[in-house]
């Protein structure tokens, strides 16, 4: 489940590229904050829900867990994004993003941790 959230989100923001490093310089303007804000929590909500149904976890990630997951895709995206990556480095990106975020919420939501 994780791997298709990355996916999907690189995915959807190497489409939009253009469209994504220009929201990024205006957004701080037009009151993006907000609407940066209300997206990740929908985003959140709905990883996390999803998270809960997966049949091979005893464990669902809380909301924070989620939530650190989130930024760090996001910033790695964004950093990529505004330095023009190269379709070799977001694919390198793609592949990490799903390393990091599954190794990430797999020891958040072992036992004991």
């Amino acid at each position: 489940m994780i791997k298709q959230v990355v996916e999907a989100f690189v995915d959807t923001k190497i489409a939009g590229a253009d469209i994504s490093v220009a929201l990024y310089k205006i957004a701080p303007d037009v009151g993006g904050l907000v609407l940066v804000k209300r997206g990740t929590q929908r985003m959140r909500k709905a990883i996390v829900q999803m998270l809960e149904s997966a049949p091979d976890t005893n464990t669902a990630p809380d909301e924070f867990a989620v939530q650190t997951m989130l930024a760090a895709m996001s910033g790695a995206m964004r950093s990529v994004l505004e330095t023009g990556g190269s379709p070799a480095v977001m694919r390198k990106l793609r592949e990490q993003l799903v390393l990091l975020c599954q190794s990430y919420i797999a020891a958040a939501t072992a036992d004991g941790v």
